[in-house]
């Protein structure tokens, strides 16, 4: 006589696990497990509603690697691979310079073509920082002409500034 009293429990198990191992490997908003490079957009999900909105954030994203700790939480610059999905709240300041359009990170040294990091302008390192559902946040700065959109998916970068 065989005792199968516990084998239908483990299969089942053994068919969730495998089922979600799958799921979870082809799922939209899973974290990179390679270094990001400089020039590379992740999909990363979407982002929800709007859940705040904070004005005098310090951050100056120079390089596109440099996160932001903002009320006990750090964010990662990233770029999307689904920008059309990501759209920039409508409040900002772009000092007469009209509607600028959606980048990843902005990147001061590589905007200005210098070998390394300049000096933040005016403007350039605060900014408003607009929280989402899902864990994503887009800041710009004041001057409007740095912005980008941010996670709270761990992001390792393959670059150094």
């Amino acid at each position: 006589m065989t005792d199968m009293s516990g084998r239908p429990m483990r299969a089942a198990a053994a068919c969730a696990a495998t089922a979600m191992l799958w799921l979870g490997g082809c799922a939209a908003g899973s974290s990179p497990t390679e270094p990001v490079e400089w020039d590379q957009e992740l999909d990363l999900g979407v982002p929800g509603e709007t859940v705040a909105v904070t004005e005098d954030v310090e951050f100056y994203p120079a390089c596109g690697n440099e996160t932001l700790n903002h009320d006990g939480t750090t964010w990662y610059p990233f770029t999307p691979a689904n920008g059309e999905d990501f759209t920039v709240p409508s409040a900002r300041a772009t000092d007469g310079l009209g509607d600028l359009p959606t980048v990843g990170w902005s990147r001061a040294s590589a905007v200005r073509a210098l070998p390394a990091v300049v000096a933040p302008g005016p403007g350039d390192d605060t900014g408003t920082l607009v929280e989402f559902e899902g864990g994503f946040a887009h800041w710009v700065s004041d001057n409007g002409l740095l912005e980008t959109w941010l996670t709270t998916t761990t992001i390792s970068y393959s670059f150094l500034c």
